[in-house]
C-alpha cells in the first residue's frame, strides 16, 4: 500500500499540467459554491438585520395586560419603574442599547384630507441606539427643540402630499382619553425596506408627547438592541439568554424575542433556504459533472499505461487502488486549493460585503440596496464542500480504472 501511494504521488507530480487542470476544475466548482451560500446567506441575514434594526430590536418587553390587548395600543398599560429596567438591561453582556417606546393611534391632516397613523414616541438619544434609522432617513432627525416635531414614512407623506420641512396637523387620544390636536413640523421622512412604516408610521419624542398625549413619561415598550454578532447561531442563543435573565428579573413582564415576533417572516426564509438549497445542488452537480470528466479523461489517457503495469505484474486490484491513490492526491490539492479560494473569498465579503446600491436591479427586491450586503461564515459548508470534492475525485478514479484493470493486456496495450 505504502508503495503504491508513493508510485502514485510521483504520476500526480511527474504530470504537473494534467494535476493543475484536474485540480483547478475542483477548486473553481467549489470555491464558487462555497461563495454562492455566502451570498444566499447573507441575504437572509440582511434581511433579518433590518427587521431587526427597523421594527422588531431584538427583544421587545411590555406588560402581560398590555401584550394581551396590544392591537388597540392602548396608554394604560404602561411598565412600572422603566428606567429600573433598561438600567438592568444595559449591564448584561452583549447589550447595545435599550430605549422606551410608546405607541398610540392618531390620525394625521393636510386640511383636506385625513389619515389614520399609528404614532411611536421615542427617546430621541436612546432611540438611536437600539433603531438604526438614519441611513433611512430624508431630511433630518429630531434636534430636541422646544417646537413640535414629527417624522413620517416618505409613502405616507406623499399621500398627504407634504415632505421635510412642512407643517401638518397630527389628532389623537390622550393618555386620558380626550381628543387633541396641533399642528407640527416634519424634520424627517423615512424610506424604509418595511412597506408599513413608509405608510403608516410618524415618530414623535417624549418631550413633545409628555404635552400633546398627557404621557407623563408612560412607556408601553422597551427594545433592546444585543450585540450583532457574524454568527447568526450564536446572536440568536445570546438574545434568547438574555431574554431569560429579563424574565427571571422581572416576572410580571412579557419580554418576546425577534424569532417570536417575526415568525412568519422567518417562516418564509425558511422557505427561501429550501430553495436556495436546490440551487446550491445545481451548483454541485455541475461542479461534480467537471471534476468526474477531468479525472476520468486522465485516467482514460493511461489506458496504455495499465497495460504496461498488468505486463509488469501488478495485479487488477493494485492498479486500481493506484489510481485511486492518485485521484485521493488530485482531490485533496483541488479541496484544498478550493477551500482557500472559496475562503479568501468569502472573507471579503463578510469584512467589506458588496455595495448593493451600485446595482439598479436590487431596488425592488427584499434587503436594503442601499447598504451593504455582507457574506455569512459557514463551517459545515466549507467541511463538505472539502468532503465533497474529494469524494467525487475518488469515484471518479475508481469507476474508469476498474474498468480499465479488467481489459486484457493486449488490448490495453494497443488502446489509442
Amino acid at each position: 500500500m505504502e508503495t503504491l501511494s508513493k508510485i502514485a504521488w510521483r504520476n500526480v507530480r511527474r504530470n504537473k499540467r494534467r494535476t493543475f487542470l484536474s485540480a483547478l476544475v475542483i477548486s473553481v466548482g467549489l470555491s464558487i459554491y462555497i461563495m454562492m451560500n455566502s451570498v444566499m446567506t447573507g441575504m437572509d441575514r440582511a434581511n433579518i438585520d433590518s427587521l431587526i434594526e427597523l421594527s422588531t430590536s431584538s427583544i421587545k418587553i411590555s406588560t402581560k395586560q398590555y401584550a394581551e390587548d396590544k392591537e388597540s395600543l392602548p396608554l394604560k398599560y404602561g411598565i412600572p419603574n422603566p428606567d429600573e429596567v433598561i438600567a438592568y438591561i444595559q449591564d448584561q453582556e452583549h447589550v447595545v442599547g435599550a430605549t422606551p417606546r410608546t405607541h398610540f393611534l392618531g390620525q394625521l391632516s393636510n386640511w383636506e384630507d385625513t389619515m389614520p397613523i399609528i404614532g411611536q414616541v421615542v427617546d430621541i438619544e436612546k432611540d438611536r441606539k437600539v433603531f438604526n434609522l438614519d441611513k433611512y432617513i430624508i431630511g433630518e432627525y429630531f434636534t430636541g427643540t422646544e417646537e413640535n416635531e414629527i417624522m413620517l414614512g416618505k409613502d405616507l407623506a406623499d399621500e398627504m402630499g407634504v415632505g421635510a420641512g412642512e407643517y401638518i396637523t397630527l389628532y389623537a387620544l390622550t393618555k386620558y382619553e380626550s381628543r387633541n390636536a396641533d399642528e407640527f413640523y416634519i424634520v424627517g421622512l423615512l424610506n424604509t425596506t418595511d412597506p408599513s412604516i413608509n405608510l403608516n408610521t410618524a415618530l414623535i419624542s417624549y418631550q413633545t408627547a409628555n404635552n400633546f398625549l398627557d404621557l407623563e413619561n408612560l412607556v408601553t415598550e422597551i427594545d433592546v438592541a444585543v450585540d450583532r454578532r457574524v454568527n447568526y447561531s450564536q446572536f440568536t442563543k445570546d438574545v434568547n439568554e438574555l431574554a431569560q435573565k429579563i424574565e427571571l428579573e422581572f416576572p410580571a413582564l412579557q419580554v418576546i424575542t425577534f424569532e417570536e415576533l417575526a415568525s412568519a417572516f422567518l417562516g418564509i426564509t425558511e422557505q427561501k433556504k429550501a430553495f436556495g438549497s436546490i440551487i446550491m445542488l445545481i451548483i454541485l452537480a455541475i461542479a461534480a459533472v467537471g471534476i468526474f470528466n477531468s479525472v476520468l479523461m486522465s485516467v482514460y489517457e493511461r489506458i496504455r499505461e495499465i497495460g504496461v503495469l498488468r505486463a509488469q505484474g501488478l495485479k487488477r486490484k493494485e492498479i486500481v487502488t493506484l489510481f485511486i491513490w492518485e485521484g485521493f492526491f488530485i482531490g485533496f490539492l483541488g479541496s484544498v486549493m478550493g477551500v482557500v479560494l472559496g475562503c479568501g473569498a468569502n472573507l471579503y465579503l463578510v469584512i467589506k460585503g458588496i455595495p448593493l446600491d451600485k446595482f439598479v436591479g436590487f431596488q425592488n427586491s427584499g434587503i436594503p440596496y442601499w447598504g451593504t450586503l455582507y457574506g455569512e461564515w459557514n463551517v459545515g459548508t466549507i467541511i463538505f464542500a472539502f468532503c465533497f470534492g474529494l469524494i467525487v475525485a475518488l469515484a471518479a478514479s475508481y469507476l474508469p480504472s476498474r474498468i480499465a484493470s479488467k481489459m486484457e493486456v493486449t488490448k490495453a496495450l494497443r488502446f489509442v
